[in-house]
């Protein structure tokens, strides 16, 4: 008769066969893989597993991708790709085609890197995930690229922005294109684009005066100009110096300025302002709104742009702070925006943007669907009806 460690007998254990879970614990589990190093580790543990689809994927937490380029900003793709994983703590590598290897990306990107190729009057253009390999081509640009500054592909990938821009050179125009996936040519659009942001149907860009813009890129509409904040500190002429970000946080628009104030070359201090765009305003005037806490959310910004996601997901991280790159500073930051503290993060890159992995796959025909698009447009060109844009 079996008995247990206490009367000093041995006890059996009944083998249990791990691949006939089922499958409503296989999803339960795979939504709790943060990394997906792991999701594709228990992949590959049995066939059952294995049945596990990349869309149970749960949300990742943002990678590290390192590049270096000849130009200032110029990142182009290298034949093993390496990343740093901020949550595992993990460095690894992607394999990249050849066919790929030197091509131009921008950051941030999220699932699908946006491969451009220069070439003259009018530059290529694709969509390209590094762990898939799925690739989707785009028709050409409808302009030349000298400084793109800013690339966007919506999470249904129906919908693609690009911005070049000349941003050491105020007040000259630049170039943006806007495609849809129901319609085979790019929208163009000629104005003075910094500090980029799409979300949600409708384009935003604060302009070297300060003030933003909002358009609608279906109609190239322009429906409102907005002030800065009131307040906001001026850096021109002193040792402040400032960067700008628009960043999408969930339904709302973000305005997140960075001040360093520089003493001999160096940086001694500095701090992040928020600003939350209050859409619909008062009188169909839009404005922004000072901020103290962001909640659960978490913002990653690099050279020009930014995005931000949830911290419920991922244990061991909290919401209310910016994780940001910069030249200037080569190394990676993180900011509590509720104590004002800076802290370093160890990263082993100093030249590296975000990339949220993906094993999801997008279509590359079937009609444009971005939810609740309309209804949030109509929204805001009604205020704009009275609200003269001059």
């Amino acid at each position: 008769m079996k008995q247990g460690f206490n009367a000093g007998k041995e006890i059996i254990a009944e083998a249990r066969d791990w691949s006939d879970l089922q499958m409503d614990l296989i999803s339960l589990i795979t939504k709790k893989l943060c990394d997906l190093p792991d999701f594709t580790r228990f992949r590959t543990v049995c066939k059952t597993w294995s049945s596990a689809p990349p869309s149970g994927c749960p949300p990742q937490f943002p990678w590290l991708l390192e590049w270096q380029g000849e130009e200032p900003f110029t990142l182009v793709l290298k034949r093993e790709q390496k990343f740093y994983s901020l949550f595992s703590g993990e460095t690894g590598k992607i394999r990249i085609d050849e066919c790929h290897c030197g091509k131009e990306f921008r950051g941030p990107c999220q699932g699908y890197l946006i491969l451009l190729q220069r070439q003259g009057e009018y530059s290529g253009i694709s969509l390209f995930n590094p762990l898939t390999k799925d690739e989707i081509s785009l028709p050409p640009l409808p302009f030349g690229l000298h400084w793109p500054v800013y690339t966007n592909i919506n999470q249904t990938g129906k919908e693609v922005v690009v911005v070049d821009q000349d941003l050491f050179k105020p007040g000259e125009k630049g170039k943006l294109g806007y495609h849809r996936a129901d319609n085979n040519e790019w929208i163009h659009v000629e104005g003075e684009f910094r500090n980029c942001c799409y979300s949600y149907g409708m384009f935003f860009s604060t302009k070297a005066g300060r003030e933003t813009e909002i358009y609608n890129l279906t109609t190239k509409k322009l429906l409102h100009k907005v002030p800065p904040p009131e307040g906001e500190i001026e850096s021109q002429g002193s040792s402040v110096s400032a960067s700008v970000y628009l960043v999408g946080s969930s339904e709302e628009i973000l305005r997140v300025s960075w001040y360093m104030d520089w003493n001999k070359g160096r940086v001694e201090e500095s701090v992040f302002h928020i600003h939350r765009l209050d859409i619909h305003g008062a009188k169909g005037h839009p404005f922004w709104v000072k901020i103290s806490s962001i909640d659960d959310r978490m913002i990653f910004l690099d050279e020009f742009n930014g995005f931000s996601i949830s911290a419920k997901p991922f244990t061991g991280f909290q919401g209310n702070c910016i994780y940001f790159l910069h030249h200037w500073l080569q190394k990676l930051h993180r900011y509590d925006i509720k104590s004002g503290i800076f802290e370093t993060v160890p990263c082993p890159f100093e030249e590296c943007t975000w990339f949220v992995p993906s094993l999801e796959q997008i279509s590359s025909s079937g009609p444009a669907v971005v939810t609740d698009v309309p209804e949030k447009v109509m929204k805001v060109e009604e205020s704009a009806k009275d609200a003269e844009v001059e």
